[in-house]
């Protein structure tokens, strides 16, 4: 029989706002053996990541603990009573000795100013406490325990030097030089690209292997939980709703919620029963297309001395076409180009060599030195979908205001009763509740905010959209509804989308074509079940193979 590591009984959170007590934690039990990883899963909401931060103390002051919470972790045969300490060294041996805790974004999480070395060091100074050059050799040794290359060489380097996966290998190791027994990770992949994803995965159970920790594993996709979780517990509105092994849990749901998330989680079998249930009578005349690119370059460039210039090839050679009335998915791990494709696609970033040739219904454009009234008029059949709507949506104007404004700025309408009509409309078609018109963005969820965005990129009856990883903020279920819409708008309003992602299950759902790209070339394009289930490139094969999904679990659990 396990050891048992964490015991949580009862545990209620209370919160102390403006309009009064708000209860995010309902009476949750749940325990933790030595070496187990536990998964916690639920929408944005749900109460998992302040039920984490309650096993290290870390909610925000506002925060109680309601009678009868109890928290014990058990260490070389003693009860600590997690939620009775108070002492700062009591505090200190908690957190990051006893357990240490890994983030989603990491950025958010080091200080910039400071090297990684540094702040490595400083910690296992504190919780070790060794002196500075064993504490040095401690972090090198960790780095590469990790993963990363030239470990001596990370010391001396800042968060924003390294890419995303190296970035969360470093908090990683940051967290387990203090050797703790639990590991909480927080979301810590949601961030990343699907191949870096994998490794990440791959190196935390590799880790909790060879060291024996336990592992508490938060996050919103039951795709990454299928993989590492030994048992889950699933939230909805602060309490455990259902819990299990994961194989019970994810295979046969009994909660009508579980089930909802499980139907919203993207799956490739999809795809291979499309193809099979396809007949030649299904085939059509291809559409014509609505976007000509050809031989694209698109170069930055940027100061590298007082007299010298560098530059930076973010799309080299791309050649392709969109046809009208599709769905197209452009997908690639970051850097990839796509991001800067799409933006030169919508002469929002300038190109140097090549041409984007649009054929609207009654209008033709050549990108190549268009301006003034005709890239005016350019825009109006043209609009973007950004990835974090909060951030795109100004923050003193009403909901209504913000999807008038593109109208207004191109004076589109007569008068305002005209405006409002047309606000009306699209907002109705957006599933946007009308009496929220007079609200503003920070009132609304994730889910809320993108169907004002994409109402705002549809005022002007476009014909083409670029959709930038429009869903990737949004939890599996929202992120359902807004895909079920995206098709739906596409259909009911004949539109062309560039849906751009490095969330390949998502493209395979969503998309008829798709266009992958690596290091700034396009190397493989062609139907979505064609590069899914028969990719020619390596680099495709990689991409697809590293996607977490629920379709092999069965043969997991019977392995």
């Amino acid at each position: 029989m396990s050891e048992r590591l964490v015991d949580v009984k009862h545990l209620q959170v209370d919160f102390k706002t403006e309009e009064g007590w708000f209860t995010a934690v309902k009476n949750v039990s749940f325990h933790i053996e030595a070496g187990q990883v536990l998964g916690l899963v639920g929408e944005s909401g749900s109460g998992k990541s302040v039920t984490a931060k309650s096993l290290m103390q870390l909610n925000s002051n506002n925060a109680i603990y309601r009678s009868p919470s109890q928290i014990n972790l058990y260490n070389s045969g003693q009860s600590v009573p997690v939620l009775q300490l108070r002492s700062p060294k009591a505090l200190r041996q908690l957190r990051g000795g006893l357990i240490s805790m890994i983030f989603q974004e990491p950025m958010a999480s080091f200080a910039p100013a400071i090297s990684l070395g540094k702040q490595m060091v400083e910690t296992i100074q504190l919780h070790l406490g060794f002196g500075k050059h064993e504490a040095e050799q401690e972090a090198i040794h960790w780095l590469g325990q990790v993963g990363l290359t030239e470990p001596e060489r990370r010391l001396r380097q800042y968060v924003h030097e390294l890419s995303g996966g190296m970035r969360q290998r470093v908090m990683i190791a940051t967290a387990l030089s203090t050797k703790p027994r639990l590991l909480i990770a927080d979301e810590p992949t949601t961030a990343l690209d699907v191949t870096i994803q994998a490794q990440v995965l791959d190196l935390l159970l590799e880790l909790r292997q060879r060291f024996g920790m336990a592992m508490l594993f938060i996050t919103h996709d039951l795709g990454v939980i299928g993989k590492v979780a030994d048992d889950l517990c699933v939230m909805q509105s602060g309490q455990i709703i259902e819990e299990g092994s994961v194989q019970k849990t994810l295979l046969t749901p009994s909660h009508k919620y579980t089930k909802r998330l499980l139907a919203a989680v993207p799956s490739l079998k999809k795809l291979q029963l499309k193809r099979e249930g396809a007949t030649k009578s299904s085939v059509q005349k291809p559409p014509s297309s609505l976007v000509k690119v050809k031989d694209l370059d698109i170069v930055y460039e940027s100061s590298a001395g007082l007299l010298k210039r560098s530059s930076f090839t973010a799309v080299s050679a791309a050649n392709f076409e969109i046809p009208t009335g599709k769905i197209i998915g452009l997908v690639g791990e970051s850097g990839s180009g796509k991001t800067s494709l799409g933006r030169a696609l919508l002469k929002a970033i300038p190109f140097q060599t090549g041409s984007i040739i649009y054929q609207f219904k009654d209008d033709k454009f050549d990108l190549n030195g268009l301006s003034g009234s005709s890239l005016k008029a350019f825009r109006q059949h043209a609009q973007m979908v950004f990835q974090d709507p909060y951030g795109s949506l100004n923050p003193r104007l009403t909901v209504r205001d913000i999807i008038a404004e593109p109208l207004e700025a191109m004076q589109l309408t007569q008068n305002r009763n005209e405006t409002d009509l047309r606000v009306r409309e699209i907002a109705t078609r957006c599933r946007l509740d009308l009496e929220h018109l007079r609200r503003f963005p920070h009132a609304f969820s994730g889910g809320q905010r993108q169907r004002i965005s994409i109402a705002r990129a549809l005022i002007c009856r476009p014909s083409f959209i670029v959709a930038d990883e429009a869903v990737a903020a949004l939890d599996v279920s929202i992120q359902a509804e807004i895909l079920d819409l995206m098709k739906e708008l596409q259909k009911e309003l004949g539109l062309t989308i560039l849906f751009i992602s490095h969330d390949l299950s998502v493209i395979a759902n969503l998309c008829e074509q798709v266009i992958v790209m690596q290091h700034g070339k396009i190397v493989e394009q062609g139907p979505v079940e064609q590069i899914f289930l028969e990719p020619k490139e390596d680099y495709t094969r990689n991409l697809i193979s590293a996607i977490p999904t629920l379709d092999n679990l069965g043969g997991i659990n019977a392995s």
